[in-house]
């Protein structure tokens, strides 16, 4: 039996070949997304060549290439970002191939269309008119790019984050970001360590074109140092008054730094002090330091006439009355007060007895001599360390340091915490034919010296000396010190510098060396046999005879412990003798008073213009019945008494709006008290910042990086606060290749 086979219909298809191309060119006016049919869509089918099976338009190239624009009439495909660029007039079609099929004639081969659509992707046109629509911002970028592409972009905007963190981390330690290289350093490898498990990231990161040249570093360092200095500007654009810090120094590249720092009070009453930034001066005169505030203050945008204080040090081209700095600010506002550092002030007071007083110039030598000649050979200072038993604990010798205030005190205590051992130590290093024959004298010399009670003596005379100066030199650098509060501190400190100048506080003294001398082999003097003294004929007022005096050697010691104590006493009472800083404390004072319920007189304050007396005078009587809760809330812990400014201030604060807005003008006046620096030591602080960005392994970083970088490090606080996504933004759309390489953030 036979059967006959069964011919099944073939479906109704369209001739063999590809569609007919347009007649006229094509255009996509009027559009402003590419036409792409959904998945519903019946697509026409055709057969590509000699093939046996038919080929229509896959929905899914749509969702890969989003640049793919299909014309339903001819049943084409053409490219909408090249034709936009086209119709734009930012490509000339001319530079289109005329066989190019995505904008002249049409794409229909179906059969070769992964392979086309890349190539088309990847062609430099293609490439160019993406960044050119993309800089014209008329036409959403999503609808240019493919999807692998916007992949690529993702993945580069989390790169740029990644590094726009990773760089905010490094300036606000100081850490040094380069290397020897582009592929070394801290910031490329912690950018490796951060992104060890994001394959597509690590990949970018490695690749040529990684946006972390130290170009690109520079411009983002700029950003953040920008937005600093914007937020200053943004906290303190509403205060009435400013004060003012600066100080200068050398880097270890001698170049001359100018360190500027503003103290502000917020809306809180709270007072700030933000550093503006180091700045290169051409030189060191009072004009051109003038001149360098008056920039910063220009380009801050902040009225330089708003400064009501500023602190400088005692150099004439800062504190000169005729051409000095604060001479040419007291120009621009005449009711602003200069004070000079209190820091600075108190160091020069210990300089000067120094100077006056060899016992205590021979004893800051000798400290400093024998901590350099241990410090500076680790062989030596194993040998001082060898000479502390198993029970005790070794003490580090400290060196002076010239320009820190609150380190005399704590080298003069180790070296005679240390005494037996340092006297150990040289006695075996002078005789050490290792050592060299220069160091050996100088080592031999320091011996002899320690062996003298009158060195023991004078160790422990400076310690009794610079220890209360040096606890008054610390509360002084208070970010909250006050001018009031620094009277206070130095009558105090006079009170104790006074109650030294005792024959039983020098008698406890030599009592002290006795015991020490007993112990160890310091030489003192023969009490048995008066030293003969007499004064020089020279100094006599007389021809006759003088009787010649008999005494202990250690009345000289006695002498000279009393000498150094009237120096500093005297020192204290003229140099803190400022007229500024008085007229301070008066205003500080009048507004405790006026906590207190006690009448002000205001005449005598020589308030600025901007405050209405008249006001003022009212506002004071009624500010005691106002406050008189808050006050006792905030002074309950010291017996409800008024101390500071700042108490009136954490008062006024918990007012209600209404009510608070009563006191308007003795809110100006606690500001001026509280906007007034006394000491500069925000300013030193910067210095240390300084040392710490300019290393000597990054001497020959530029003084643009710098200055920026100083402002992320010592600003930290504002830079942590910051919003990253504005300043990415801000750097994305810079050029149109950034644009194209991470899209719109």
């Amino acid at each position: 039996m036979t059967t006959e086979s069964v011919r099944l219909p073939l479906p109704a298809v369209e001739p063999a070949g590809p569609a007919p191309a347009p007649t006229t060119q094509p255009s996509v006016i009027g559009l402003d997304e590419p036409f792409q049919p959904t998945s519903s869509f019946k697509f026409p089918a055709r057969r590509c060549g000699n093939e046996t099976f038919s080929r229509s338009v896959a929905p899914a190239w749509f969702a890969r290439w989003q640049w793919l624009h299909y014309v339903e009439e001819t049943d084409h495909i053409l490219c909408f970002v090249c034709l936009k660029a086209v119709e734009k007039k930012v490509i000339p079609r001319d530079k289109f191939k005329k066989d190019n099929p995505f904008v002249n004639a049409g794409f229909s081969n179906w059969r070769k269309a992964t392979e086309k659509f890349n190539e088309h992707e990847r062609s430099e046109l293609h490439s160019e008119s993406i960044q050119k629509l993309a800089a014209l911002d008329d036409v959403p970028i999503d609808a240019r790019l493919s999807s692998a592409h916007a992949r690529k972009q993702a993945t580069a905007r989390h790169c740029l984050e990644l590094l726009f963190r990773t760089i905010r981390f490094l300036g606000s330690k100081g850490i040094a970001f380069r290397g020897d290289t582009a592929r070394e350093g801290i910031l490329y490898e912690l950018m490796l360590e951060r992104i060890y498990d994001l394959p597509e990231e690590r990949k970018w990161i490695e690749g040529r074109d990684n946006w972390m040249s130290d170009t690109v570093q520079n411009e983002i360092i700029e950003k953040f140092a920008h937005a600093i200095q914007r937020e200053i500007v943004a906290r303190s654009s509403h205060c009435r008054f400013y004060g003012l810090t600066a100080d200068g120094t050398t880097d270890n590249s001698t170049t001359e730094q100018f360190s500027c720092c503003l103290k502000y009070v917020d809306s809180s009453l709270e007072p700030h002090t933000v550093f503006l930034g180091f700045y290169n001066a051409r030189d060191s005169t009072g004009e051109t330091l003038f001149s360098c505030i008056k920039d910063i203050f220009l380009r801050l945008n902040i009225p330089i006439e708003r400064i009501a204080g500023f602190c400088f040090d005692g150099a004439a081209n800062m504190s000169g009355c005729f051409s000095g700095v604060q001479a040419r600010l007291k120009e621009l506002n005449p009711h602003s007060l200069y004070v000079h550092c209190s820091n600075h002030s108190l160091d020069l007071i210990l300089q000067e007895a120094a100077r006056e007083v060899s016992l205590v110039a021979d004893t800051l030598n000798f400290v400093q001599g024998v901590s350099s000649v241990i410090r500076e050979s680790s062989k030596r200072k194993q040998l001082y360390q060898s000479f502390f038993g198993c029970d005790e604990v070794s003490v580090n010798i400290l060196g002076l340091c010239p320009t820190r205030w609150c380190i005399r005190d704590m080298s003069i205590n180790r070296v005679t915490a240390a005494y037996p051992a340092l006297l150990t130590t040289l006695h075996e290093l002078k005789d050490d034919k290792s050592v060299r024959g220069d160091s050996r004298a100088k080592i031999g010399g320091l011996y002899k010296q320690a062996l003298k009670g009158r060195t023991y003596f004078g160790l422990l005379c400076c310690h009794a000396l610079f220890e209360p100066c040096e606890a008054v030199a610390t509360s002084l650098q208070s970010a909250t010190a006050s001018a009031q509060g620094a009277l206070e501190c130095t009558g105090v400190l006079k009170e104790q510098i006074d109650t030294l100048r005792d024959d039983a506080v020098v008698d406890e003294l030599i009592r002290k060396v006795e015991t020490c001398a007993s112990q160890t082999s310091l030489k003192m003097p023969d009490s048995t046999t008066p030293r003969v003294s007499k004064t020089p004929a020279r100094l006599r007022q007389t021809r006759e005879p003088e009787a010649v005096a008999h005494g202990a050697q250690t009345v000289d010691w006695r002498r000279s412990f009393f000498e150094a104590i009237d120096v500093i006493s005297a020192e204290l009472d003229r140099r803190f003798d400022q007229s500024s800083m008085k007229l301070a404390a008066k205003r500080e004072r009048a507004v405790i008073k006026a906590a207190e319920g006690r009448s002000v007189d205001l005449e005598a304050l020589q308030l600025p213009e901007e405050l209405d007396t008249d006001r003022l005078e009212l506002q004071l009587k009624m500010l005691r019945p106002s406050i008189a809760k808050q006050l006792a809330d905030v002074t309950k812990d010291r017996g409800f008494m008024c101390v500071t400014v700042q108490d009136v201030a954490s008062c006024l604060i918990k007012l209600q709006p209404q009510t608070r807005a009563m006191f308007s003008e003795i809110e100006k006046l606690i500001e001026l008290c509280l906007c007034l620096p006394i000491s500069v030591a925000s300013s030193e602080r910067t210095f240390s910042a300084l040392r710490f960005l300019k290393t000597w392994v990054r001497s020959t970083m530029t003084q643009k990086r710098l200055t920026h970088l100083s402002l992320m490090h010592t600003n930290t606080d504002i830079l942590n606060s910051l919003d990253i996504r504005p300043l990415m933004r801000d750097f994305i759309s810079t050029t149109p290749e950034r644009t194209s390489t991470f899209g719109h953030l």
